[in-house]
């Protein structure tokens, strides 16, 4: 396996507070601003797209661990929260917390020890300061 990738977007400035972000041929969409910081309404901000990242990566990271554990996910849905605030007289992100809700018909002590396994291995989590937990509900 590589030890090297390289990912790359585009970005090009529509006004004031708002700008289209390009992923090659793959994607693209605006974003700006958030209102919180004087941005328009109605657009996804780089705030939500950084616990977005978080909260993704917990999934696939998850997926990739329950598949080699051979283990069977019926259902899997979840919600992410990100707490944004002042420290040391800077706004930072300072927790994501990611809310999921797990059915399978596997062994569930197996499934939370992989939930663990991804709070301490997600690739873009381990790469963030912020503290990210998840909170599992396995049925």
């Amino acid at each position: 396996m590589e030890t090297k990738f390289i990912f790359s977007n585009t970005l090009k400035l529509n006004g004031e507070y708002q700008a289209s972000i390009f992923f090659g041929d793959k994607a693209s969409f605006e974003f700006a601003t958030p209102p919180e910081f004087h941005g328009p309404e109605g657009f996804i901000s780089p705030e939500e797209l950084f616990v977005a990242s978080a909260h993704a990566c917990c999934l696939t990271t998850f997926i990739a661990k329950t598949k080699k554990a051979g283990i069977n996910l019926m259902f899997y849905e979840s919600s992410a929260e990100g707490i944004l605030e002042k420290v040391d007289g800077q706004l930072m992100f300072t927790k994501i917390t990611v809310n999921s809700r797990i059915k399978t018909d596997s062994d569930k002590e197996n499934v939370r020890k992989i939930v663990k396994q991804v709070e301490q291995s997600a690739l873009v989590i381990n790469s963030m300061k912020t503290n990210v937990t998840i909170e599992a509900i396995i049925e």
